[in-house]
């Protein structure tokens, strides 16, 4: 009882300290806006709103995200009332942090580090700085993490594939770069496996996991095919087109400009108050929230660590060599999408025995939250 009382607790200070810096409404709220045209039976917005990423297809309106972005928002539309698209970002957070307190309870290695995770995932990570904020360009990355933590969930601890499938084609629809992560899933399928029967158990979970994807997937297909007369054209591309990208999406030649963002990159220092600067070109996770340090000394002993970790070094690399490396951001956006691997597999190299750990861990986390808790004051308060 004493037990779950602590974890009530901090879950609630978690929830009042995102919910507090989280704004009523934010003029960057596109996708909130379709869904309440979704919810009242349109598949366009009523106009061009000149701030919002948008093109005009046959005479309509229509916003350059997925619509799968959109379509998970509304029952949040049609429930919330005024409430804006902001607090339905922060409540994917918190959503996401219940899921990966749970998750990390059945992980092998890292039980007791489960509450630590939740206070590193909300408070210790860019994901402070995407509560005060709730633009689209955050709240992507939230409904990614959401629906990713629910399929980690639902094949790890509950088991059940066919909801585990549904649950992953709806992340892999807001965040198309989470089609990595069924490196990850392909791999949890071998290992739970029995040894006699590995490859034809392993593809048998492979179908169910398939089938359950399939209604999410065929929804967004049928919404692309009647609104842009192609089930294969996505928003993303047909907006592009009629801006007029210039140059390939995919090439060597961005590393080096992405290179720091994802390693190195550090907040401005300044010779007066308030003596640091979080430019919108981004800083490294590494800096912000260090305890990401552990991936590069995570107990691979552990399957489960083996099986997140080639997702983790499939998405570095995929976006190193990205046309964009999210501008205007805090922290590295983009690495946002695997934090639900990326932060248990980190996480792991502290549940090693020896208190050691823990006490770095815990030296780590303190910094973590102070610097994101300074770089929100900063971007979000003191120069709005």
């Amino acid at each position: 009882m004493r037990r779950w009382l602590a974890i009530a607790a901090v879950s609630g200070l978690l929830a009042g300290v995102l919910l507090s810096i989280t704004p009523p409404q934010n003029a960057y709220d596109g996708p909130l806006r379709f869904a309440h045209e979704l919810a009242e039976g349109r598949t366009h917005l009523p106009a061009f709103v000149p701030w919002l990423e948008m093109f005009r297809h046959d005479g309509r309106d229509y916003l350059a995200y997925p619509p799968m972005v959109s379509f998970v928002l509304v029952p949040y539309a049609i429930l919330a009332g005024g409430l804006g698209q902001a607090v339905a970002n922060t409540l994917f957070i918190l959503g996401s942090a219940l899921l990966l307190f749970g998750l990390m309870r059945k992980l092998p290695g890292v039980e007791s580090l489960a509450g630590r995770a939740a206070v590193a995932y909300t408070v210790g990570s860019p994901m402070l700085y995407s509560a005060s904020a709730g633009d689209v360009w955050v709240l992507m990355h939230s409904e990614g993490n959401f629906f990713l933590f629910l399929t980690l969930f639902f094949v790890l601890v509950r088991r059940h594939l066919l909801v585990a499938g549904f649950f992953f084609m709806v992340a892999m629809q807001t965040r198309y770069s989470l089609a990595l992560a069924s490196l990850t899933f392909g791999l949890l399928f071998l290992q739970n496996a029995p040894p006699g029967a590995r490859l034809r158990t392993a593809f048998r979970s492979g179908l169910w996991f398939t089938a359950g994807a399939i209604p999410a997937l065929a929804a967004v297909l049928l919404f692309q095919w009647w609104t842009l007369g192609d089930p294969l054209m996505s928003p993303y591309s047909a907006g592009w087109r009629e801006w007029g990208l210039k140059g390939p999406q995919f090439a060597l030649k961005y590393f080096w400009n992405n290179l720091p963002v994802y390693t190195y990159a550090t907040p401005t220092v300044l010779p007066e108050f308030p003596w640091l600067r979080f430019d919108a070109s981004g800083q490294s996770i590494f800096v912000l929230s260090p305890f990401f340090l552990g991936i590069f000394l995570a107990d691979v002993r552990r399957p489960w660590v083996q099986a997140f970790l080639p997702t983790v070094v499939a998405t570095f690399g995929f976006y190193l060599i990205y046309f964009g490396s999210g501008f205007a951001q805090f922290g590295a956006r983009y690495v946002q999408d695997v934090y639900p691997l990326l932060l248990p597999a980190a996480l792991s190299a502290f549940g090693r025995p020896g208190r050691g750990w823990r006490m770095a861990l815990n030296v780590l986390l303190a910094y973590s939250i102070a610097i994101n808790g300074y770089g929100v004051y900063v971007t979000r308060f003191l120069n709005p």
